[in-house]
Order: structure tokens, then sequence, then C-alpha cells
């Protein structure tokens, strides 16, 4: 393919205008241009002249002006452009001595970026027609373009549809021309592309496959290959070095196992080109005979009811068979039949397991319930009790084991009872009271157990207020101490602190009295506290807080609870997932206790056990994503 260079730069005529010099002295107004790129002029004065009494003046005909002696001009777009330069002389007095202006006229014209380029494809029903597509940019009405089609014919179309005479491989050229105007440069461009002419090979191998009834190493195979054509060849080839020419085709193994079958399919009567075949494999499991019909049938020992006898009676064609007993906890065994104790209560699945060849493996699977032990007749009348929800004055009642044989007779401790297996009762007044429960299994199997109950008297929830107040620390102003209040007894406290907008971190959660928190960006905050007071009472108070300043320089974590005699935590609120590391020192600065554990995203809460450490003063070491934090505590 030929390269065309286009000169893009042409100069037209020389406009002059006189110059208005003094006697003697000279001011010649002309230059020279040179064209750097197709729209890029360096200019060039024929008087340049000294700067100190040599002045010009540049006007390039598209708004921009220059004073430089030699400019050059860079123009955004294609056109006719009068570039005006002015020359001017001063005496060392500063005065005009001559001046002189010239006028040149020059085009502009857009470089040749035409790129040729086309596609083609097969007609849909005559593959020897072949369509093209010319994709050239930019392409005009003007343009000229003329294919040729590498069987000795051409076409001057834009879009032309060939037909070959034969299949083959053919080389297809585009030649576009740009038809400029008159004495400007010519613009071609050319490709050339292989192209093959061919029948589409659309063929696509497929097969199913499915064992007989009558015999599970007979295996019958059925071609499902998409536009099969009587003279398309076949072959199947089974894995086990045979072979097969037929369309569907039924294959019978010697031996059961697993097999590589494949399908390959070629087309004949395709005239040129590369041949047209397709092929896939697929890995199928040849069995034997396999009918066994596993059954087991079981009993409980009269005496032990954790002790089962399991008899095995399938029917089986051959005495080779390997057995294997399953029993849910853990322990087998390989009699024919079997006897298991098992050592605790509790469900187990009990599975039998028959293989009389390499791919005959049968299973059968029962769920059994091995019940506890009676309890014994002192312990029948332990029980438990708990108190409603809402209400301080009701509980509910229940025997720590209940059987169908046992009487049981409450006394609640006021005046009341009950012959329910499990109670409820509702006390009157609050108070202390002592409830009992006698279990009556026959004459000689009876117990008695009684429990101490405080009642407390029903709280009015509506009546009870919960607040907190805060205090910043004077000297690291992103840590508050909070400070929890009520009308009533708080028993538990739950705090939330949430970064409102931006959030950029997830909410985090102490569940401890009054905590000490430092706050690791600024923004405005919503800290909430959930209190549960005597008598039960859920109650929230929330409040937002602004941390107008971060000191960075210091990581404080509050440790809780504190003082504590076997558990120290202290809560890491992360970014992201890091491993967090813990390190526990004592006064003299000696390593005591070391954790590691996997950090996630948002409130982490560290736990170390502090149970086996000397009373006394202790530091707490947290590194995490290359972060070093302190805490301290007091161990009783």
């Amino acid at each position: 393919m030929k390269k065309f260079v286009t000169l893009l730069l042409i100069a037209f005529s020389v406009i002059t205008t006189p110059s208005k010099a003094q006697p003697g002295t000279i001011c010649n107004a002309d230059f020279t241009f040179q064209f750097t790129a197709f729209n890029t002029v360096k200019f060039t004065p024929v008087v340049i002249g000294d700067s100190f009494n040599t002045f010009h003046q540049w006007s390039f005909g598209d708004g921009a002006t220059a004073t430089i002696p030699l400019p050059v001009h860079v123009y955004a777009t294609a056109g006719v452009f009068n570039v005006r330069h002015i020359i001017i002389k001063i005496n060392p007095n500063g005065v005009e001595v001559c001046r002189d202006t010239l006028i040149k006229q020059i085009l502009i014209q857009q470089q040749c970026n035409l790129v040729a380029n086309f596609e083609s494809h097969t007609d849909a029903v005559n593959y020897l027609k072949i369509h093209f597509l010319n994709t050239s940019v930019p392409l005009e009405h003007a343009d000229s373009v003329r294919w040729t089609f590498g069987d000795g014919t051409s076409s001057l179309d834009v879009n032309p549809t060939h037909t070959y005479n034969n299949a083959g491989t053919y080389t297809v050229c585009l030649r576009v021309k740009k038809n400029n105007s008159a004495g400007t440069p010519v613009c071609v461009k050319e490709i050339c592309k292989t192209i093959v002419v061919a029948p589409l090979c659309n063929l696509t191998a497929h097969f199913n496959w499915s064992a007989t009834a009558a015999n599970p190493l007979t295996v019958a195979f059925q071609n499902l290959t998409a536009s099969l054509t009587a003279t398309d060849s076949v072959r199947w080839t089974f894995g086990d070095g045979t072979s097969s020419l037929t369309v569907n085709a039924t294959h019978t193994y010697a031996n059961a196992g697993t097999y590589t079958v494949c399908l390959r399919v070629k087309r004949n009567n395709t005239i040129g080109g590369a041949p047209c075949v397709s092929e896939i494999c697929k890995t199928i499991i040849v069995q034997s005979a396999c009918n066994i019909a596993v059954n087991f049938t079981l009993h409980r020992d009269s005496i032990n009811q954790r002790k089962v006898y399991f008899s095995n009676t399938t029917m089986l064609p051959a005495a080779t068979a390997i057995v294997k007993w399953s029993f849910g906890d853990g322990s087998f065994a390989t009699s024919w039949n079997a006897v298991h104790e098992y050592a605790l209560p509790g469900t187990y699945r009990v599975c039998l397991t028959i293989q009389t060849a390499a791919n005959c493996i049968k299973e059968k699977c029962e769920t059994i319930v091995i019940a506890p032990p009676p309890a014994s007749c002192k312990d029948l009348s332990k029980f438990i009790f708990e108190k409603f929800v809402g209400d301080n004055q009701k509980y509910k009642f229940t025997p720590q084991h209940i059987s169908n044989d046992v009487v049981y007779t409450w006394t609640f401790g006021d005046g009341t009872g009950s012959h329910d297996v499990e109670a409820t009762h509702r006390y009157a007044q609050p108070g202390l009271y002592i409830a009992c429960l006698t279990a009556w299994r026959g004459p000689n199997c009876a117990s008695t157990t009684c429990k101490e109950i405080r009642v407390l008297p029903q709280v009015n929830c509506d009546s009870i207020h919960v607040g907190y107040t805060y205090q910043r620390d004077p000297l690291v102003l992103n840590k508050i101490y909070f400070y929890a209040n009520a009308n009533f007894p708080i028993l538990d406290q739950t705090w939330t602190i949430t970064k409102l907008s931006p959030a950029t971190t997830p909410p985090v959660i102490l569940h401890q009295n009054n905590p000490v928190y430092v706050f690791h960006d600024t923004g405005y905050y919503r800290v909430c506290l959930r209190a549960i007071t005597l008598g039960g009472c859920v109650k929230e108070f929330c409040n937002v807080i602004r941390i107008e300043r971060v000191i960075n320089s210091v990581c404080e974590l509050q440790a809780y609870p504190n003082p504590t005699t076997n558990l120290i935590n202290v809560n890491v609120v992360l970014t992201q997932p890091v491993i967090i590391h813990a390190y526990i020192y004592n006064t003299l600065n000696v390593l005591v206790k070391d954790k590691q554990q996997q950090g996630n995203t948002g409130n982490n809460i560290v736990t170390v056990n502090v149970n086996d450490l000397a009373p006394g003063l202790y530091t707490i070491k947290v590194v995490y994503g290359g972060k070093t934090c302190y805490a301290r505590f007091t161990k009783l």
C-alpha cells in the first residue's frame, strides 16, 4: 500500500504597503515563513535588528499578535489568513526614524487524516457471496473508492457485494481518495485484508448417554449434534480401546469403571478452506448390577436402655459383602449384627453400609433417641423458677425432672399451691417467700425441695427517668467522661456512640458503667444510653456531642471493669479487619500476659483473663494496624 504525503500549507500572493522612512534610514518589513507542521508557521523578517532600536509588530490574521522578531504561530483552524508585519526603528532619543508595513496571505489546510478500513461477512444463503462494508473515516460522497477482490475483478461502489466463482483464500484491497479542490495535495489511503470463502462451520458436537435397564454395562449413546446431515462423518471412541462409526451407538463394556467417551463429527461437503470438524468428550461411570436392599432392625436392652441390639436383615446375592455400622457417636462396627452401648443420652443417626463390588455400595440410616436415665428419688423435687418480664410479682416454676409417673405438689409460701407439673403464680404483695416442690413417685420414692424467693414491688416504669452528663478531659479534648443518672437504681448500662453525617465509621457499643471514651475524629456524635433499672424497666436517653479537636499524639483506651478480679476488657474500633495484639505489663514494665485476636470492622472487645495475676497496678498495651494505645487498671 502506497503512502501519500499532503503539502498542507501553501503560500499565496504578497501584498505590500509603502514604508515610511526618514532619508538615509532603511526600514524593510519583508519576511519569509516556514511551515513546521500543517498548522504551525515560523516567521522570519528580512531585517531583524537589535531590540534596543528596532521593534516588530505581528498580526497573524486570526486575532493573535506578537512583538518578538522571530515568532512561531499555531493556527487552530484551516483557512486563508492575512499576516501583517510592521517594523519600526527609533534613534537613541526615542524618536521614530522609519516604519514599514507588509501583508502576506497564507492558506492553512487540514492534514490528510483519512483512515481506510472495511468489514466483510458471508451471505447467510450463499457462502460464495461476500458483503463488504466500507468503514473508512472520514468518508464523504465526493471521495473516490476502488475495490479489488483478489480474483481479477474490482468495483467502484462504496459498499459492494461480490460473488466468487470458487471457494478459496483471497486478498481484498480498498483504496480511498480524497478529491480535494484543484491545486491542493492529493490524500489517498489503502488497506488490504485476507478473507476465506468457504461454507460456514456451524457444527457443535453433543450427545447424551444412559445405561440400559437389563444390563448396566450396556450404554446407549444418542447423537444430539445440531444441523447433522447424512453426508457428515461420525466417529465414537468409548474409552476402552473400541470405537464406532454409527450415528447413534450402543456399547457394552467388559467391566464397570470410569471411561472418557468422545464424539467427533466432520462435515464432508466443504469446498476449500479449513475442514469443518467438531468434537466433544464426556466422562461416564459404568456400574455393575447393584440391586441390594439394605435393611436392619433394633431393640433396646430390657435393663439398660442405653444398650441397643442391631440385627442385619439384608438379603445378599453373595457372602463376600463388606459390612459397616456407624452408630452416630463416632464409633463403628464391621460385624454382620452389632451390639452398642451409648455413653450419653441424645439423638443419634445409625447407618448400615454394605458393599458387594467396587461400584456397588448401598446404605440405610435411622435415627434413634437414647433417653436420659430416670432421676433418683432425692433429685425428683429439684426445680427452677424465673420472674416474668414486666411483672416483678409473677413467677414460673418448672421441675428439673419431668415424668408421667411422678405427682408434683407446689406450695408458694403465701398460703397457696398447685398440682400442675409447671406452675405459674403471682404474689399479691412483695416480700420474702419460701416456695417448695414435693415430688412423689411412690411410697418409697419422694422428696421435697424449697427455695427462697424475694418478690420486689411492681415498678411504674413511666415514673422512672434516665439521663447522663459528660465532661471533657482538660488535656485530651477528645476524651469524654460519661456519668449516668436516674431517679431509680440502674442495674445495667449500654452506650451507643454513632458518628453523624458524614458517617465514616460504624457505631461503637460499650456495655459498661460510666465509660470513658476517646473519640478518633472530629464532628458530631449521637451518644445514647440504654439503662435497665431495678424492677426491669428499660429506658433510653440520647444527646449529640461535638468533637472539635482530636489530639492524635495520645492513644488512650479505657479498661473495664476497673478494678477487676479476673477479666479485663478494652474496646478497639477498626475501620478494616486487622490483627489485634494485647500486652499486659506490671509496675516494673515486665510483660506478664499477652493475647492476639482477629479484629473486624467496627467495635471489638478484647478480653484478657488476669485471674492469676498478683494484686496491683497494671498497664495494657494494644497494638493494631500500626497504632499503639494504652490503658491502666487495678487487679484486686
